[in-house]
């Protein structure tokens, strides 16, 4: 039997969530009420740079009896030549006080939102004029990301899918607008750290390049890539995911892939995790609205993955 497959009888965690600090259609408060729903026995926020939701988490576990793992997602700046193109770092169980990584979030976030208007003025040169103040709105003041620009897309060209609308601004897409700063894969293994954090690398199979051009369910650049991630000093690695219902692997409930290929890849991830000597994190990646296939804790993960998790960043 798979390590985790194991049952824990501690109960089931679900470390990866997204709430209304970033791109999630939920607030804090509706997330703890959802994983008390299905008898979580711990939630994480990882919003993107952003740690908005964070404090209220940290009041709601005493509120609810439910533990909880501050998180924050965080995009690298991209590497081709190293093959480190749109790959997201989380810190989990970081001081939320800490000077320099509220500065480099806030930078980030203003790299983001700064983009907008050059992605606007491209967009309107390609023929797709989008109001400003929508995407604003959608964001509700925190970052801005390609959803929320995608769902007033969809509202003024509903022909749009979303096939094609993220594929162009991929990087290297033909709307791709890059941001003014972003953090090296060492800057911010650096900065987590020093804020008394953890890293770890998130859903490593939805950066296969390969499985949209031939098939290939486990791509070998993609394991190189988390042996960099290692020798950078990232010591997490997120095994169990929902690749079922995420990118490349998801285009409808009609077009994923099976459980058995979801079990290969997570099983892969653990074996490689294991033998680099990484921690095995897990999440479902909630968002809620923009991604309705995905409940909060739908894949099972043993509570010890918080624990060790936790143990890591000296906290236990």
């Amino acid at each position: 039997m798979p390590h985790w497959t194991e049952p824990d009888p501690r109960g089931v965690v679900d470390l990866h969530s997204h709430t209304t600090a970033s791109d999630g259609s939920e607030s804090p408060r509706r997330l703890f009420e959802l994983a008390r729903a299905a008898n979580l026995r711990a939630v994480g926020f990882c919003d993107h740079d952003s740690i908005g939701a964070v404090r209220e988490g940290l009041a709601l576990a005493e509120e609810f009896g439910i533990e909880f793992a501050p998180g924050c997602e965080i995009g690298i700046a991209h590497d081709p030549e190293r093959g480190l193109v749109e790959i997201d770092i989380v810190a989990y169980f970081y001081d939320p006080d800490h000077d320099e990584f509220n500065d480099v979030l806030r930078r980030l976030r203003e790299a983001k939102n700064g983009k907008l208007d050059g992605q606007l003025a491209l967009l309107a040169r390609e023929g797709f004029p989008l109001p400003k103040e929508e995407i604003l709105a959608e964001a509700q003041g925190e970052t801005i990301r390609r959803p929320h620009i995608f769902k007033v897309f969809k509202k003024y060209f509903p022909e749009m899918t979303p096939d094609v609308f993220f594929p162009h601004t991929d990087f290297g897409g033909s709307w791709y607008v890059p941001k003014a700063y972003s953090l090296s894969l060492e800057d911010c293994v650096a900065v987590v750290r020093r804020a008394g954090g953890v890293t770890v690398l998130s859903s490593p199979g939805s950066y296969n390049e390969r499985y949209k051009k031939d098939g290939t369910l486990i791509d070998p650049n993609v394991d190189r890539m988390i042996e960099l991630c290692a020798a950078a000093g990232v010591p997490g690695l997120e095994t169990i995911y929902t690749y079922d219902c995420n990118k490349p692997y998801f285009r409808s409930p009609r077009e994923t892939i099976d459980k058995s290929a979801l079990h290969a890849l997570i099983d892969h991830y653990e074996t490689l995790a294991q033998r680099l000597g990484m921690i095995a994190t897990g999440g479902s990646d909630f968002h809620g609205i923009p991604k309705p296939q995905i409940e909060l804790g739908a894949v099972p993960v043993p509570y010890r993955y918080f624990e060790n998790l936790q143990r890591a960043a000296g906290n236990a």
